[in-house]
């Protein structure tokens, strides 16, 4: 038994050391929209470090993801491409981004060297030679299913797809025909075999596929409860993103709580949500996890309100969520000149706590801790030792 024992507690090591001790620039205190933490999570709310958790024997029987916000690449952020190199914006959380199997993010701008700009107030475009950038990142997934992806037509469309195969980065949720739009994209792992589905809620509507046209993904219930369906049976695990909500906003629609455990009802075992800009909270349900929206990334913007975000490692067993933590990230482009870092100190209590506080609404509970873990429910005889948590740090 205690062999037994042992064995579990050093995968364990094994999977968390290489993240949970990531260096970086320490960030003092800010001043900022985040409210003091003690006013999100006091010490009788917030959950105490959870420093142990028992995990299946093999590593190949779980699946390790990484997602990210948005990352729209044009703009400001050019010029440093053009300068330091196309991995320039990931470079400070790249040893994060490489641990895991699939590492996935919705790409907003088009990697398109032509085309006409559509008539709306924001269109966004990237040369395709910066599409290297995302592969050398560690990218392997990305979702086209957003309201930028066709800012300069079906033909840029067309180049940011080719461009994306040559670099052998997975895409879903954008295509030139219907059925090309809502095909999965595939990566098969050490844990499996991973299908990801990607979908657009946002206008304009001229940019979703039709029987006639291609375009962006739209999550027709009917079709999405059968594509799922199918999916279930097909693969190991089911990742669905969905782009939707309303900007700037910290809290989801009542659709996207809708939609989200809708998927998760038909066999999708992670949800991951973009287009706010901003941070919502997570939800477990059923024992899978809900991003409702994972803010930015890397994003040529200079916005006063993203100005912090995070990644989230998620560790997926066949029935279920392990655990998932949060890596909260500095995003002030002021500060870090489009290049996000791991925020520390003040600041990463502060983001944390944050999403503590959009969590605990949709759990009716606490389900992050003070580390930004959130466990799942398949093992509860965790041990809960905070003293061990420093082995880790």
């Amino acid at each position: 038994m205690k062999t037994q024992f042992a064995v579990k507690h050093f995968i364990l090591l094994s999977v968390l050391i290489g993240t949970l001790g990531c260096r970086g620039t320490r960030i003092g205190p800010i001043d900022g929209p985040l409210p003091r933490p003690e006013r999100v999570h006091p010490d009788r709310r917030m959950l105490h470090v959870r420093a142990t958790a028992l995990v299946p024997p093999r590593p190949g029987e779980y699946l390790q993801v990484l997602a990210g916000g948005d990352v729209m690449l044009g703009h400001w952020i050019l010029e440093y491409l053009r300068q330091e190199g196309p991995d320039y914006p990931f470079r400070r959380i790249r040893h994060v981004l490489q641990t895991g199997d699939v590492v996935f993010a919705n790409l907003e701008a088009p990697f398109a060297d032509s085309g006409v700009a559509a008539e709306k107030t924001y269109t966004f475009r990237v040369p395709t030679k910066y599409a290297v950038g995302l592969r050398q990142a560690g990218f392997n997934a990305v979702s086209l299913a957003n309201n930028h992806i066709l800012d300069f037509g079906m033909g840029a469309l067309q180049q940011t797809l080719q461009a994306l195969d040559q670099q052998q980065v997975h895409h879903a949720g954008a295509g030139m025909t219907l059925d090309e739009a809502w095909r999965p994209a595939i990566i098969d792992t050490r844990a499996g075999r991973v299908a990801i589905l990607a979908f657009s809620m946002t206008f304009p509507k001229a940019f979703w596929a039709t029987d006639s046209t291609g375009g962006t993904a739209y999550p027709y219930e009917e079709r999405l409860i059968q594509t799922l369906d199918s999916l279930d049976r097909e693969a190991d695990f089911v990742i669905v993103s969905f782009h939707w909500g309303a900007e700037k906003r910290e809290t989801p629609k009542d659709y996207q709580i809708y939609f989200a455990r809708l998927a998760i009802d038909h066999g999708a075992d992670l949800i991951l949500g973009h287009h706010p800009h901003v941070l919502q909270g997570l939800e477990l349900y059923k024992n899978r996890l809900i991003a409702y929206s994972l803010g930015n990334l890397a994003f040529a913007s200079y916005s006063r309100v993203a100005k912090h975000s995070m990644l989230l490692k998620v560790l997926m067993h066949r029935n279920g969520l392990l655990f998932a933590r949060i890596y909260p990230l500095n995003i002030d482009n002021v500060e870090v000149e489009f290049q996000p870092v791991i925020a520390r100190d003040s600041l990463a209590a502060r983001i944390i706590a944050k999403v503590d506080s959009l969590s605990r609404p949709l759990n009716a509970a606490d389900i992050i801790d003070e580390a930004g873990f959130i466990w799942g429910r398949m093992f509860p005889q965790a041990a809960y030792e905070k003293k061990r948590i420093a082995a880790f740090q």
